[in-house]
């Protein structure tokens, strides 16, 4: 008998959180899969959730901050030696603008070019570049005022 995790991906949904040139991040927590790496809000879709739905609602649990989903910026699908995972990454902004993580949630805003010198899951370095890349050409029109924060840059 086959098991059904391994004949269909699970469904994430992820929350790209931006302000001022910077995103919504926090290290995996110790005992969860993957520990230690960095992470976006995010988790697996309920049953019958879509994977805007389960952005929003997830975002919530974990920072305590409600977020309006823009775009489905991408989906990927990734295959890891423990899960098969499709991942929706949408672009989202906080509700209320002023609103924080709540502090116990770990999660910190991150500029969006230090984002691919941090170790994320394999599955996201497709999106850590273009966050990168945007992040660039906004500062090539002048646009970024957000400095380059070195908490939890990868070794050299």
């Amino acid at each position: 008998m086959s098991d059904v995790s391994e004949e269909r991906p699970v469904r994430v949904g992820i929350a790209l959180v931006a302000r001022d040139g910077r995103y919504l991040i926090r290290r995996r927590p110790p005992g969860s899969s993957m520990a230690g790496v960095w992470e976006f809000p995010g988790g697996k879709c309920e049953p019958g959730e879509s994977f805007e739905a389960a952005t929003v609602r997830e975002c919530r649990e974990e920072t305590g901050m409600d977020v309006v989903p823009r775009r489905l910026r991408q989906v990927i699908t990734y295959r890891y030696p423990h899960a098969w995972v499709e991942m929706a990454y949408h672009d989202c902004a906080v509700e209320a603008p002023a609103a924080e993580p709540d502090p116990a949630s770990g999660f910190r805003w991150v500029a969006a070019d230090a984002l691919p010198t941090l170790a994320f899951p394999p599955a996201n370095e497709p999106i850590l570049r273009q966050l990168a890349r945007e992040a660039t050409h906004a500062d090539v029109a002048g646009l970024s005022t957000s400095p380059p924060q070195d908490a939890g840059r990868r070794p050299s």
